[in-house]
């Protein structure tokens, strides 16, 4: 193989590296951010945006530190050089855009001045706009999975269940919940309305699947206790529409 084809080759496996570095680190943090779906949330054209921000930030940093004009080999000599510029361009870009030079009090509040005031201004912005694309979606699902249930019938069973169904909860997550649940008892709402509340509280921490799983062995119970509203399964629950679709109309329920 000719020598340029490998130079060529060795420059886009670099190339591919630094936005491998600046993907993964992007979506790390929006993943972290939504944990009832991450893979809906990191899916979203607007947290697309927010990644490719990053991996243009990596991109960039090998680019400069290949066209810098000093007598330091700028990754084209041995394999550890091109590991270590590469390791520098992509990671060190993550750092720079992260950083502040100085930090301003203005009010009650310490704002950053430098890169990572422009990031963290991404980073909200893609905050709200992930949160409306996936807000009227979650609200119908949960509404499909909360329906003739009410409040008081799970509010301490639904949670205690999901959060038994799951290994790696955290105390901290649970006393936050618990916390949230003692302020939905306290608010005057109708009762379906607090059970699809406190659906959506539980979801972002088990996530949709899990309270789809405890709530229909809740259903299951319920009915097999003589309750005359569980006393027929169910209808199966249809496909969790898509962002931007509208949501089948759920079927009245008999009183």
């Amino acid at each position: 193989m000719q020598p340029e084809t490998l130079e060529l080759l060795a420059d886009t496996a670099q190339y591919a590296a630094v936005v491998f570095i600046g993907a993964f680190v992007g979506v790390g943090e929006l993943v972290s951010r939504y944990k009832d779906d991450p893979y809906e949330a990191i899916t979203n054209r607007h947290a697309v945006t927010y990644t490719l921000l990053n991996v243009l930030a990596s991109a960039i940093a090998l680019l400069a530190l290949k066209t810098l004009n000093t007598d330091i080999p700028h990754g084209e000599g041995t394999a550890s050089e091109r590991v270590g510029y590469t390791l520098l361009a992509g990671f060190g870009a993550m750092g720079v855009l992260r950083s502040s030079a100085f930090t301003m009090r203005v009010g009650k509040e310490d704002i950053a001045i430098g890169p990572s005031a422009l990031l963290q201004v991404m980073l909200s912005a893609t905050d709200r706009a992930v949160d409306r694309a996936r807000a009227r979606v979650r609200a119908e699902m949960m509404a499909r999975t909360m329906q003739s249930l009410p409040f008081e019938q799970l509010e301490e069973s639904l949670p205690q269940l999901a959060f038994t169904m799951m290994q790696n909860v955290t105390e901290q997550e649970k006393q936050g919940f618990s916390n949230e649940l003692t302020e939905l008892r306290e608010k005057k709402m109708d009762t379906v309305a607090k059970s699809i509340c406190l659906g959506l509280s539980l979801s972002n921490i088990v996530g949709q699947g899990v309270v789809d799983d405890a709530v229909t062995a809740l259903r299951r119970t319920l009915a097999t206790a003589g309750d005359p509203r569980f006393a027929a399964a169910p209808a199966a629950t249809p496909p969790p529409p898509a962002e931007g679709q509208e949501a089948p109309v759920p079927p009245a329920v008999p009183k």
